[in-house]
């Protein structure tokens, strides 16, 4: 599969609305993009924690509003989103914080079958949570955190992620492309789980990729070139 990371980044602003459209125009077979909570408790698309310089849970949505206004985009809504993207296309959603994983399963059930959609956190606790309320919901670990609290169990835990899969009961792993090496796709093909690569955009690294059997998924800026690289590698086939 290739995921359109946050849209269509090349064409219109991450995690936007003319993002998400993009991404569907160019037939990507999935959407990637990250949903946190304002102060009122409107659940909105974006993936950094701060809006201009003001973290998202301090403010209300239509502070956000404004904020976003003055600078020229939107920013969206998860039931927005949903609205939109349903009958349109897949979704891959992350969960960037943790206390909500309900509502947005709530919202996600409203527009889409389950098996139109996957739910992913870095948050082990947040994957587990979605698994036991429901246990049909896809859930996947994403691995490759930039800034743990302790770099070198972290990174332990990453490359031998196994563990953690298990007791989180994820479905899939979301690595980061560094993270696919010592044996990586090796151990994850042997337990069965599949790999949902990001965020892969270099030509030959996705070519390579695309070739590689114990890889389910591409999650990528370039949608467009993932999936002419696709098209000519399967006319090869």
């Amino acid at each position: 599969m290739i995921i359109a990371h946050r849209g269509a980044p090349g064409y219109a602003k991450e995690n936007t609305m003319g993002s998400f459209k993009k991404a569907i125009e160019l037939g990507a077979d999935m959407i990637e993009f990250d949903v946190r909570r304002t102060k009122d408790h409107v659940l909105v698309i974006h993936h950094e924690e701060l809006v201009q310089g003001k973290r998202i849970q301090d403010l209300t949505y239509e502070e956000i509003s404004e904020l976003t206004r003055a600078h020229g985009f939107s920013m969206a809504t998860l039931e927005e989103v949903l609205q939109y993207a349903s009958g349109k296309i897949k979704l891959d959603v992350e969960v960037k914080e943790e206390g909500y994983e309900k509502r947005i399963v709530e919202h996600l059930s409203r527009y889409f079958k389950k098996d139109q959609f996957v739910i992913t956190s870095f948050y082990d606790s947040c994957v587990k949570r979605i698994k036991e309320d429901d246990p049909d919901i896809q859930v996947g670990l994403i691995l490759g955190i930039s800034k743990a609290k302790n770099p070198i169990l972290t990174k332990i835990s990453e490359f031998f992620p196994m563990g953690r899969c298990n007791r989180a009961r994820a479905d899939f792993l979301a690595p980061h492309w560094r993270l696919l090496m010592l044996g990586f796709l090796g151990r994850a093909k042997r337990e069965n789980k599949p790999v949902f690569v990001w965020t892969v955009n270099d030509r030959k690294m996705i070519q390579k990729m695309l070739r590689d059997p114990r890889i389910d998924a591409i999650i990528t800026d370039k949608p467009d070139l993932a999936l002419s690289l696709r098209q000519e590698t399967d006319s090869t086939i």
